[in-house]
């Protein structure tokens, strides 16, 4: 069977695309200069879209260029593939919700060994999370985003956040690390972030037990370490070229999620993880912006609805 069509928007790479499975058809230039590599170019966002074979396309929504394509390719039925946390503009982001079509976002600390592991051990513990802790938490908007979506996950949707110079909930973490910002999460649970302290280690506490997972490995509090959960499988099967170098495995398994969506219809959320969605992205998008308002008005900023 002839895999399915993918083209390439932006600087997405299609070696990705094809270890999860794809057929690269073709890219979309945004300058005369670009390097396609071996993939055929269209001559323009009329052309990519006139393609009929086409099943889906690669955005890379971190260029303003290319992410303003996003409602439009949306609105022609193809699937969509952000192969990172972005766009993040609301308006574009509330015209692309408009239209019913799939949409995979790699967000990709969901799918690392410790953050499944963690996922798992919510369930055994079976109570809400009372606080998070987390130091050594990168800077910049992309792992801000990567945060909150973990963050979520854990204590449920945020909303309240503070972000210094505001006041907030603790000024250092129990090392002595200083907080740069906090979530409020609905359960009444919050989310304390450091960015000093690396490698990165996240702390839940629960009434009756306490988890500690990072990178390095995850323990219960007192307790023994726990095996890392290993990374789902591909949903693939078919014979596919390695993935270049470097890649990350989220970005593998979301575009392989988006390919099995293409052949079922819609992607696969009957087992965790599953690629976000352009809810998740507007959701944390939403937190971004009200930490930076928090900043500017030194108080606690609401997250809007």
């Amino acid at each position: 069977m002839r895999p399915p069509t993918i083209a390439l928007a932006g600087a997405v790479d299609g070696g990705v695309l094809r270890a999860a499975g794809w057929q690269v058809t073709g890219a979309l230039p945004l300058t005369p200069y670009d390097d396609l590599a071996d993939v055929p170019s269209y001559a323009g966002l009329d052309d990519l879209l006139a393609d009929d074979q086409l099943s889906a396309v690669a955005l890379d929504g971190s260029d303003p260029l290319v992410a303003r394509h996003l409602p439009a390719v949306l609105a022609s039925g193809r699937l969509v593939l952000l192969p990172g946390p972005a766009p993040l503009d609301p308006d574009l982001l509330r015209e692309a919700r408009e239209h019913e079509t799939e949409v995979a976002v790699a967000l990709l600390q969901r799918w690392e060994p410790w953050a499944l592991t963690v996922a798992a051990a919510l369930q055994l513990v079976g109570t809400p999370v009372v606080q998070a802790t987390v130091r050594g938490w990168p800077r910049g908007a992309d792992a801000a985003v990567e945060l909150v979506d973990l963050a979520r996950s854990w204590c449920g949707d945020v909303v309240s956040v503070s972000a210094a110079p505001a006041p907030l909930p603790a000024a250092s973490l129990g090392e002595g690390l200083p907080v740069a910002w906090s979530l409020l999460h609905e359960s009444g649970a919050t989310t304390l972030v450091s960015h000093e302290g690396a490698p990165p280690l996240v702390r839940l506490s629960f009434a009756t037990a306490r988890l500690e997972a990072g990178p390095l490995g995850a323990r219960w509090e007192g307790g023994a370490e726990i095996p890392l959960l290993g990374a789902p499988p591909l949903q693939t099967t078919e014979p596919r070229p390695a993935a270049p170098p470097g890649t990350p495995y989220g970005l593998l398994a979301s575009a392989a999620a988006l390919r099995e969506g293409v052949l079922r219809g819609e992607i696969a959320t009957d087992t965790w993880p599953w690629p976000a969605d352009l809810g998740d992205l507007q959701v944390a998008g939403r937190v971004l912006a009200a930490l930076r308002e928090s900043a500017r008005a030194e108080g606690p900023s609401a997250v809007s609805r």
